[in-house]
């Protein structure tokens, strides 16, 4: 097969960049499910992603951070990325019609706002923690364009920007290089509690990266697309439970323990 170059990506001869990335904006912009498969492979999703991306700014505002699929072994090495957008963030209480997305996931994932560049050449948990502002416990509202074995497929995935939809942020918590963060970081709990208080979720063990070495899997992948980070970076380095569907939810508490001393720290937020 061959190939041509896309920015700094190799895309193969035939393949319409643009078209593809279109078709994924209106399915994500009108709200509906992809009618037919998209036929992306590894060669050509960042390219698209990218097209995708410059098609969402107009509306969804100028990029602010990026996301990544970092917490699971496999994630920690070569961990696919995503970009942000300034209207893809909302705060814990916010009301989420369901109509909103297509088929809304909800899973608990932490976030981390850069405070130096220097996380760029970082190489241990503490070089990283040093680089870092703050962590922001939150939930990723995940968005399946379509249905099926492409759910899972990684390309398709890259491609539709990790199928972020929206990021929900509880209350940013001040690291200030304390190296006590280390350990809290890698034992805290997390618990998901629908409406009726019921537990439908709680950090799954396949997801044991430690955070610090999830943001470190982040930047390394972004800098092989040639991204480095900045100060005021958010970073959202991947979810910590399995995805639970919105659709017969009305409230979700996702409930954080451990980050600080003697205070539970949670986020909220109501379903419509």
């Amino acid at each position: 097969m061959a190939f041509t170059l896309s920015g700094n990506l190799a895309v193969a001869d035939g393949f319409d960049v643009e078209q593809t990335a279109s078709t994924l904006f209106k399915s994500f912009t009108r709200t509906h499910t992809l009618e037919s498969q998209l036929d992306i492979d590894s060669d050509s999703a960042i390219a698209v992603q990218d097209f995708y991306i410059a098609l969402l700014r107009p509306t969804w505002g100028m990029d602010v951070g990026y996301a990544a699929h970092a917490t699971t072994a496999e994630g920690d090495a070569g961990a696919p990325t995503g970009i942000l957008l300034e209207n893809m963030f909302t705060g814990t209480r916010a009301m989420i019609s369901r109509s909103f997305g297509v088929n809304m996931q909800a899973a608990a994932e932490l976030y981390f706002r850069v405070k130096s560049a220097k996380l760029n050449s970082a190489q241990t948990r503490e070089e990283a923690l040093l680089a870092l502002h703050s962590v922001i416990p939150g939930v990723r509202l995940s968005d399946a364009l379509i249905d099926g074995p492409l759910a899972r497929d990684k390309p398709f995935v890259s491609a539709a920007n990790l199928e972020v939809r929206m990021c929900v942020l509880g209350g940013f918590l001040p690291l200030d290089g304390d190296t006590a963060w280390i350990e809290r970081l890698g034992s805290f709990s997390v618990t998901m509690l629908d409406q009726d208080k019921q537990k439908i979720g709680s950090r799954n063990p396949s997801m044991s990266v430690h955070p610090l070495d999830a943001v470190l899997a982040t930047r390394d992948s972004l800098l092989q697309r040639g991204i480095q980070v900045v100060e005021g970076d958010i970073l959202a380095i991947g979810t910590l439970t399995d995805g639970h569907e919105i659709s017969e939810l009305t409230r979700l508490r996702v409930e954080f323990d451990g980050l600080v001393d003697e205070q539970q720290v949670f986020v909220y937020m109501g379903f419509q």
